[in-house]
């Protein structure tokens, strides 16, 4: 895993056996399914004979980050592509600029299974209206290793107690952790995501601090977690639920508790584009990533928290133990699914681009 992001550490995952079925598909007659998302989120609708049984032949094209959706589909998208894969904090922009179409929930049956806490989420249900399906979540949780700490830190502040000098591991995340670093440093904040020029200085601060308590800024999460496997760091500031498996991998054990101050958690999502040129194949494919088959594939290949309780029911202990599943009430108390930051000027809040720019005092720090 090591020298990955996130998206990568999905796509080496599960892109190997969405790949592999690329010369059935090719072979398969029928109508077209056009694909736009991150590699290994194409894997639960192509993973076995669902599209050739169906006769669609999946076109997919993958993508580097969010903008490049937004991008694609104003560009020229716009009737051509049928499925884009969306964090949840994009979806509003993309129904604000007309990139997508609302969800016609009685053609994605397997939403009855879907738990309430992702079909309600408010960046994806908007004006009671569904315009994007949930399959896949996880959080940015304080991992730990409780051979050193067996009874972690509980707040985020925690972390710059002396006692704890070179012991930290961040991830270069810079959406991630100017969001816990609001929560912590700037609890005044409307939300996590719509800062005032002062709040993000407090944000970026602590972010400051924090470092100064680090040994390393790592560059994925594979690092990050290969870090906790050699020991080298016992503590991180920010983190993902999916690296429990990663350490585990090199045969090492941490584990993850949600701090206080609480974290950030993301939401990603199967959304069909304004004029999707094969609708029904589109839905098919909807219905299918969020059904029992499709989620299942989603937690044992890509090892990523699902939305079907009836999938998560059917997982082996090792991959349902790994998220909060048995209390997501707890849950929503403790991670917040916040929106993303403005991307054009608001009056009296801080946009996108300029958290990056501030990000940047973190960095050089």
């Amino acid at each position: 895993m090591t020298g990955m992001t996130r998206r990568q550490a999905t796509a080496l995952l599960g892109g190997a056996a969405a790949l592999g079925l690329a010369p059935g598909l090719a072979r398969a007659q029928g109508g077209e399914l056009n694909f736009l998302g991150w590699q290994g989120y194409d894997d639960p609708i192509a993973f076995d004979d669902f599209l050739p049984s169906k006769g669609i032949t999946l076109n997919v094209t993958y993508i580097g980050n969010n903008d490049e959706i937004v991008a694609k589909l104003r560009a020229g998208g716009v009737g051509t592509l049928d499925i884009v894969t969306p964090y949840m904090g994009y979806v509003p922009l993309l129904k604000k600029l007309d990139l997508i179409q609302p969800i016609d929930t009685a053609r994605v049956p397997s939403l009855a299974q879907m738990m309430p806490t992702f079909r309600n989420d408010a960046n994806v249900n908007l004006d009671g209206q569904l315009w994007g399906v949930p399959f896949t979540w996880g959080a940015g949780p304080m991992m730990y290793d409780p051979a050193v700490h067996p009874t972690p830190p509980t707040t985020w502040k925690a972390l710059l107690d002396p006692q704890f000098t070179g012991q930290v591991g961040m991830m270069d995340d810079p959406l991630g952790n100017v969001m816990i670093a609001a929560l912590v440093a700037a609890p005044e904040a409307a939300s996590p995501t719509r800062l005032t020029p002062e709040e993000l200085e407090k944000a970026i601060d602590f972010l400051v601090a924090v470092k100064a308590q680090s040994r390393l800024l790592a560059p994925s999460w594979g690092d990050l977690a290969d870090a906790m496997a050699r020991g080298d760091v016992s503590l991180t500031f920010n983190g993902w639920e999916t690296m429990v498996k990663f350490a585990a991998d090199k045969g090492k054990v941490i584990a993850y508790t949600y701090p206080a101050e609480r974290t950030n958690a993301w939401l990603d999502n199967y959304c069909i584009a304004k004029d999707a040129p094969n609708l029904d194949a589109a839905y098919a494919a909807v219905d299918r990533v969020v059904s029992v088959a499709g989620q299942t594939r989603v937690a044992t290949n890509l090892v990523q928290a699902i939305v079907n309780q009836e999938a998560i029911a059917q997982l082996p202990e090792t991959l349902r133990t790994l998220y909060p599943y048995d209390d997501m009430a707890a849950f929503d108390k403790k991670a917040g699914f916040f929106g993303f930051p403005p991307i054009e000027p608001e009056e009296g809040l801080t946009t996108f681009p300029d958290w990056l720019r501030a990000y940047e005092r973190f960095k050089s720090a």
